[in-house]
């Protein structure tokens, strides 16, 4: 009794020492494209709900792709956070749906953080400074599957700490599907939208929306209100039940769209394919079927003028049949191919 007393008490006091820092979602988290109604970590502005479906915007309440930068001279990092959904998915671990990621910026360094789930989830890192003096600046990757709440970071008392604000940088924007979203990385930093982000240098701003990037009118239209230096629009995965002719219209409308607005380039990104089209017809199909529909939208909009517009095809991201988790979400091996893949066209036009 005693001696568990002491180990209660040892506990209580070396939490008493840690200094917590709320980020202020509004004003310290990078990515978000809308912050004007702060206090929380969505990815559209709380006056798209009702008018985008319901699906998309609680889809949009998940944290995928924002991140929190700060500085510290800490070794000994903290988080802790709760989340407003399930911990896990029977195809994705609870790392990915509602996990954080720690980088250290200046020089890409992962670090690994201990981790425990349940009502809060908490993780703890300890990074070797290795004689570096004065603070350094990290990037905190959020759940890419989950909303966030009461999110704090803590370092010892009388550690230097600052929040790094918002940048004033030009966005890439990618609007797509679950696989935009984050589907099946094993944790955040490995969805192909950060880690196209953070090999580029540029904020990304991530609209992938689970088994709802349907080139939607509405969503475009808030889309086009992110002043970006290049659209990613990776749907077709969502498309498959709708006919050629369908595809090829909604493609066409929804650079116009953005075209009616913006004059930074668009890259139309072809369906990666399923890992079972070698084995199944219909499969095989489906994605053959979509990708087609959109090229045939990619002539008719080069042939009719429309400038800077770039194409990224299945066989140019060239999936390996162990490239995915399931049958059409990407393992980490399949997320970076496809962030390579992107990144491959996106450093050529971005200016």
């Amino acid at each position: 009794m005693i001696l568990s007393s002491v180990f209660a008490f040892m506990a209580i006091g070396a939490f008493a020492q840690v200094a917590w820092h709320n980020p202020q979602p509004g004003r310290n988290v990078h990515n978000q494209g809308w912050n004007e109604d702060g206090g929380n970590y969505w990815r559209l502005p709380l006056r798209a709900k009702g008018l985008v479906r319901d699906a998309v915007w609680n889809l949009a309440c998940n944290s995928a792709g924002l991140v929190i930068r700060f500085n510290t001279d800490a070794q000994d990092i903290r988080v802790k956070y709760t989340v407003t959904g399930p911990l896990s998915m029977p195809h994705m671990p609870a790392t990915g749906v509602s996990g954080v990621d720690l980088y250290r910026d200046s020089d890409g360094a992962f670090c690994f953080g201990s981790y425990s789930f349940g009502d809060t989830i908490r993780y703890v890192y300890h990074i070797d400074r290795n004689n570096r003096e004065g603070t350094e600046e990290y990037t905190l990757y959020l759940p890419l599957y989950n909303g966030v709440e009461c999110l704090e970071i803590g370092v010892p008392e009388g550690r230097d700490f600052a929040f790094t604000p918002a940048e004033e940088v030009k966005p890439i924007v990618l609007y797509g599907t679950s696989i935009a979203q984050g589907a099946c990385a094993s944790r955040p930093g490995m969805a192909w939208g950060n880690i196209v982000s953070r090999d580029l240098r540029l904020p990304l701003i991530n609209l992938g929306f689970s088994g709802n990037g349907k080139l939607e009118k509405k969503v475009l239209d808030l889309i086009i209100e992110q002043d970006a230096c290049a659209y990613v629009v990776d749907c077709m995965a969502n498309l498959t039940d709708r006919s050629g002719e369908d595809v090829t219209n909604l493609v066409v409308n929804a650079v116009r769209q953005i075209r009616s607005r913006r004059t930074a380039p668009i890259l139309l990104v072809e369906h990666a394919g399923y890992s079972n089209g070698g084995s199944n017809q219909g499969q095989h199909d489906a994605y053959m079927n979509v990708n087609k529909a959109q090229a045939r939208a990619f002539a008719l909009l080069t042939e009719a003028g429309v400038e800077r517009l770039y194409y990224l095809s299945r066989e140019e991201i060239a999936m390996h049949p162990d490239s995915w988790v399931d049958y059409v979400h990407p393992s980490d091996f399949g997320m970076v191919q496809q962030a390579r893949a992107v990144e491959n066209v996106l450093k050529d036009i971005i200016r």
